[in-house]
Parts: structure tokens; C-alpha cells; sequence
């Protein structure tokens, strides 16, 4: 997935210890990997970026530094500081370990700061906004979706979520069965429910998004109309029923590789005239996704850009 709100959060909790050091960028990804394993709050590599590699969602590090952050719980004592610094010594780095750095952060402080970047939007006849503001904006018209993202993938801000959104639009029909697959924050499952679709299946693998999904689809009063569950299409279905031509509409907005991936399995999903909407990928990426469209049997196939960003769609 793309990421979500500007910066990384720690996991739910009070008063974590950032951890952060500035070093090459080579040596970037190895301390941020040992990191990862020591920190209960994970590791990450803040630095200039390039979108290169679909199968990384286009991403690679590029530039001559970049900062790893991770997160502890708490006191964290000296001697575990101690012991964290013992371990990135022994790394084979292109320079000597540089000063580390801890700072308190509160996480509510986090949760504040990343809301100054995102906004109201609209896309066709939805208007996508913060659950902090009022929809002051909102017209009589307007299918209003009210989020809160939380840490989860998913706030209309992103090219492939803003191509999704424009693609339901489109292509959504009252009492249609919609399917979303990997579903973040829930954006595009509860947009599909605002277009009047009549049921709304939403998975993915990573609990954190399935509970912003179901706190989300509470918040617009759509829970009744949306079924949220971890899981996936193939071996990682999670409800006893088939799910071979159940669904008028499947949207995925997920890496390049998982969506060539979930493809076959996809196209099964649909009934007869029914419509696949994927993004997650580059636009370079674009002829590939075509491919595999295609070779999973459907038709009508066309594409859409934002950017550097892209989205297909096609027809069972």
C-alpha cells in the first residue's frame, strides 16, 4: 500500500521513546531492519524517494542520506539504550554508527500532527472528508464519506485511491454486490455503499485496517451494508460461501504484485458483466496489468492516470 497519513505511528499506547540517527543511505535499509526487530514499535527510513519498483509500490531510496526512526515503549533504561547501540556497532556500515537520538513522543501528538495534511475532497459525487470537520461544504447532492483513518492505508489523498473513487463513481449502480480487496481505511468499501450498492464485502490482511474499516462503516451508519473481515481472495477467503461470480463490482488498491496475483481470482469474483477497478501501481506498470486483465478472461479493458499513478478497469 502507499502510505497512509504523513510520517509513522507508533502502535497504540501512551508515551514512546523515537529513536532516530541520520547516516547514509546505503546503511539505511540494514539499521532500520535490526531496528525493526528490537523495537516494539517498528522501524522506519524517512528519505528522498523515486518511484521505480511497481513490486515495492514504486518506491526506492534514493538520495546520499536519509534519518531511520523506531519506536520503544517507555522508560526506555540505559542499559537498553546500551545494548541497542552494541548491536548497530556490529552492523558492516559504510561509516561509523552515528549519534543516536531519543525523544518522547505522545502519540496523541502524532495523531494531531498528520491531521493538518489532510482535507475535504471531492470526486464526482463524493465528498470524502476528515471526521474532525464539519461538511460545511456539503451540497445536497453530495455523498458525503466521513473517515477516520487512523493507521490505516486510505485517505483520498493518494493517486490510485483518488482513481478508485472516480472509477465507483462511474461504474457503482444501486443494489449493486461490491467487493474490496484490501481494504485499508475502508474509503472505497463505504464510497461503493454511498453509491447504493446494496452489500459490501471488504478484506484485508492487516488487522489494523479491518478495525478502522468497521470503526469507519459505524461512523457513516453503513455497517448494516458492509461485511469486513481479515483476509483475502484464494486460499485466504474468509467466509464459508464461494466467492465465484458473487460480486457486480471488485476494486483492489494494492501493489503492483498482489494485484497480478489476486487477478485470476479477481475476474472469478465477478458475474457475467460485471467490473474490476485495480490501481496500486505505476502508470509504467500500466500495459502489464493490461496483460494480466486480459489473460484472466476479461474484456473491455481501458486505463485512467493521476500522475505517475494509474488504474484499470475492465469488464467479466
Amino acid at each position: 500500500m502507499p502510505p497512509s497519513p504523513p510520517g509513522d505511528a507508533p502502535p497504540s499506547g501512551d508515551t514512546w521513546i523515537e529513536l532516530s540517527l541520520r547516516l547514509p543511505a546505503a546503511d539505511a535499509e540494514i539499521v532500520a531492519d535490526v531496528l525493526a526487530t528490537l523495537a516494539p514499535g517498528g522501524a522506519s527510513v524517512d528519505a528522498p524517494f523515486r518511484n521505480v519498483e511497481p513490486e515495492r509500490f514504486g518506491l526506492e531510496l534514493t538520495g546520499d542520506e536519509a534519518t531511520v526512526r523506531a519506536f520503544f515503549l517507555a522508560p526506555l533504561a540505559t542499559a537498553e539504550r546500551r545494548a541497542v547501540r552494541r548491536r548497530l556497532t556490529a552492523l558492516p556500515l559504510g561509516v561509523p554508527l552515528p549519534r543516536l537520538r531519543y525523544s518522547e513522543v505522545d502519540e496523541s501528538d502524532w495523531a494531531e500532527e498528520w491531521k493538518r495534511f489532510y482535507h475535504p475532497m471531492r470526486v464526482g459525487r463524493l465528498l470524502v472528508q476528515p471526521s474532525w470537520e464539519e461538511a460545511g461544504d456539503a451540497g445536497p447532492e453530495d455523498l458525503v464519506v466521513t473517515l477516520d483513518p487512523g493507521r490505516a492505508f486510505g485517505t483520498g489523498q493518494h493517486e490510485t485511491t483518488r482513481l478508485c473513487l472516480a472509477a465507483l463513481d462511474r461504474l457503482v449502480r444501486p443494489g449493486d454486490a461490491v467487493l474490496d480487496v484490501g481494504t485499508g481505511s475502508g474509503i472505497l468499501a463505504l464510497a461503493a455503499a454511498r453509491l447504493g450498492a446494496a452489500r459490501v464485502d471488504a478484506l484485508d490482511t492487516d488487522p489494523v485496517a479491518v478495525a478502522a474499516t468497521r470503526e469507519n462503516a459505524a461512523r457513516n451508519g453503513l455497517d448494516n451494508h458492509i461485511r469486513v473481515a481479515g483476509g483475502s481472495l484464494g486460499a485466504a477467503w474468509p467466509w464459508e460461501r464461494e466467492a465465484r461470480g458473487a460480486y457486480d463490482r471488485v476494486v483492489m488498491n494494492i501493489a503492483l504484485v498482489v494485484v497480478t496475483e489476486l487477478l485470476p481470482d479477481a475476474a472469478d469474483a465477478l458475474r457475467p458483466g460485471g467490473a474490476l477497478v485495480a490501481s496500486g501501481f505505476l502508470a509504467d506498470a500500466v500495459p502489464e496489468v493490461e496483460a494480466a486483465v486480459r489473460a484472466a478472461g476479461l474484456g473491455a479493458v481501458s486505463s485512467e492516470f493521476d500522475g505517475e499513478w494509474g488504474v484499470v478497469t475492465a469488464r467479466a
